[in-house]
Order: structure tokens, then sequence, then C-alpha cells
């Protein structure tokens, strides 16, 4: 079996990555690549050889596809507070927090006077709110406070997408500047219109570059061995400097170079996701190793 030929095969799925992408990457490997929709119900090509070591990889969870033998390495949807807890244990830095049960109490001193309530599992932006410390109370189970990281005037994050620890693309997207602005840390009081979320379909998005944020990402992704593909999500902290990981996305819906969500920002602010470092190719090479190292 040492020397067959490994197969590769490449999960997709619709509106979430360009067919394209794949194909370009079957032919930057050594091994056999196979693409295969996430509904298919087997690989349907007689070049696959059942005898050989093979590595299936799908970046968002797999719907119907069953994998004929092998490693598989597919998105999954850890909740918040296990992503917290996995990046902690590599001594990653992530805002505190706590989950809402019927007798939480909050310290003022140790949270300040606002936080943020957040799902413990959701993507939506609008779940996500400030309020006093001292009025958090259990209302509903899988909510959780953290602590408020004041990044500017306008909320801001960074986005660095990694296939198997490498970064693919990077940016940095600030709210639109039409919400009311956050002049210091706590000026929350009686005043409307404030944001706390900066990925808005109408925000500003631009290319990112900073090696702190890379790298940091980049370290993220070791918390997730199996998930190949994150979008990690990172705020800087405006008076500190300080980074955090507020969540790496390990569902994997972050191929941001050829989705329709990628797409759609990339027109509405004139970028070029898969071209800032190169992702086609640097998933060719992620992915080449990868199948060496986990093929079976």
């Amino acid at each position: 079996m040492a020397n067959l030929i490994p197969n590769l095969i490449l999960v997709h799925q619709d509106t979430k990555q360009d067919r394209a992408d794949y194909e370009e990457i079957s032919r930057r490997v050594d091994a056999h690549v196979f693409i295969v929709d996430t509904k298919a119900g087997a690989v349907q090509d007689e070049r696959f050889d059942p005898a050989a070591p093979t590595l299936t990889v799908s970046p968002m969870p797999i719907k119907k596809f069953v994998p004929p033998r092998g490693a598989i390495c597919q998105g999954f949807e850890y909740p918040k507070s296990e992503q917290y807890e996995r990046l902690a244990r590599l001594g990653l830095p992530v805002p505190r927090w706590v989950s809402i049960t019927p007798h939480l109490a909050l310290d003022l001193d140790e949270w300040g006077p606002y936080v943020l309530v957040k799902p413990d599992l959701g993507r939506k932006g609008a779940e996500i709110f400030i309020k006093r410390t001292g009025r958090v109370r259990y209302g509903a189970p899988g909510l959780l406070a953290q602590q408020f990281i004041y990044t500017g005037r306008w909320p801001v994050n960074y986005r660095v997408v990694t296939l198997f620890g490498r970064t693919l693309m990077s940016w940095r997207c600030e709210a639109d500047h039409r919400f009311v602005p956050l002049e210091s840390r706590w000026d929350f009081k009686a005043r409307g219109g404030i944001t706390v979320v900066s990925n808005k379909k109408d925000s500003r998005y631009s290319l990112a570059f900073d090696r702190d944020v890379i790298s940091l990402a980049e370290q993220a992704h070791a918390a997730f061995p199996d998930q190949p593909l994150l979008g990690t999500d990172i705020v800087r902290d405006a008076d500190s400097g300080a980074l955090y990981v507020i969540e790496c996305n390990p569902r994997g819906d972050a191929w941001l170079i050829s989705s329709v969500m990628g797409r759609l920002i990339e027109q509405a602010n004139g970028l070029d996701f898969a071209a800032q470092f190169g992702a086609i190719e640097i998933a060719a090479a992620v992915l080449d190793r990868e199948t060496a190292i986990r093929a079976a």
C-alpha cells in the first residue's frame, strides 16, 4: 500500500466554494483528487482506487456523502464555550467569559460596567448585545456573558481564514460610520444607535496584513486539528493593543475566496481575496502535505 498513490476527496458544497477552485487545486497536487458533492452518495469515478490510502476533506459538515475509507477532516460547529476552553488550554488569549446560569452574579470590579451577551451556539451578529453588568440575569439556557473589548469608535475585527493552520486570506472589518461612535470604552449610557458588532453587510472591509493577528490565528488552528478550514475572528483592544480570539468558526463556512458571501464582499469593497497571499497555491500545497500525512 505504501507504493499506491493516495486518494484525496474534496467535498464541495454549492454557494460555499467555487468548484473551479477545487479543480485548480487538483491540478497542483500529487494525489489522485476526486471532487464530490456533499449531497452525493458515493464517489462515482472509475479511477478511484479503493485499496489506496485516502483522505476526505470537507470544509463544512458533510451532508449525505459517505467517504469510502480512510481519514476524514470536516467542519464541525463547536459551541463558543468549548472553543474558548480549547484555545485557553493552548495559552491563547480569549476574553473573560462565563455561562449565564440562574444563580450567576457578575462582579462589577472584575467585569466593568457593561458586558456582551451572546449565544453559545449561533452565527448571527444580531444575537449579540451589550448589557449592564449588574442587570445580567438568567432568562434562557445557552447564553454567555463575555468581557467587552473596546476596539475603537466603531467596532473593528479581523478575520483570518486558515486551512490546516496556513493562512489563505485576512481581512479587517469596521462597522459602517452611520452608527453612533463609541467615543470611549464605557460610553454607552443614554446613547442610542451604537453597535458592538463589526461584521454587518454594509461594513467596511479591507485586506489585512497584520503579522501578529495572522500568527495568532495560525496558532489558534492547533485547537482544532481535524477541522480543515477556520475563519478566526480576532479583536485588538484599542487602549492596550492586546489581541483576543473571539471565535474560530470551526463549522468551516469560510471559503471566502469564492463563496457567494465572499464574492459579494469583494465586489462591494473592490477586493481580491484569492490574490492576497495566493490562496489556491497555498491550499494545494497544504492539501498535498496533509494527504501525505493523514491518508489511511
